[in-house]
């Protein structure tokens, strides 16, 4: 393993970290096609993100920290919208969609963009916003009790 940088093909920084065979494995850092913002910071296993890292928005806010498998969120993270709020903090599940930032929220805390807790429980199905069991908390004040029974 040694250190180095890699570059897209305008000249730009793609990535500067450990490489095993040219391929960016260890510790490291990807950068967006600009070449200066990050998009994703932590360990790399042959050539992609693995395990526990930060991920970026394109504006260099962060989007997401904690596990992964892929790209995508598996296991316990915290999301962010890109104006820095928080959008979820909990556990996420593999999706059977593979995309960008796929995720499947499992239990946690889901919040509005001004920061106000929206739900906190479990989830179920196969959209982020499919409430189990938990509480919902309306932008009007008023709470809703999933799989319990109770509206208030």
């Amino acid at each position: 393993m040694r250190k180095g940088k890699l570059y897209y093909e305008n000249g730009n920084l793609k990535y500067e970290g450990d490489l095993i065979n040219n391929e960016p494995h260890g510790s490291g850092i990807g950068y967006w096609e600009n070449g200066s913002v990050i998009w994703y910071e932590g360990p790399f296993k042959g050539g992609k993100p693995f395990w526990k890292g930060k991920f970026y928005y394109k504006t260099g806010q962060l989007r997401y920290e904690g596990e992964f498998e892929g790209l995508q969120y598996v296991g316990q993270g915290t999301e962010y919208y890109e104006i820095g709020t928080i959008k979820f903090t909990g556990r996420y599940r593999k999706c059977p969609y593979f995309f960008y930032g796929a995720r499947l929220y499992v239990e946690g805390k889901l919040y509005y963009k001004t920061g106000q807790l929206h739900y906190e429980g479990t989830f179920k199905g196969l959209k982020n916003y499919e409430f189990d069991k938990g509480t919902e908390y309306l932008e009007d004040g008023s709470v809703i009790i999933h799989g319990g029974g109770l509206n208030y």
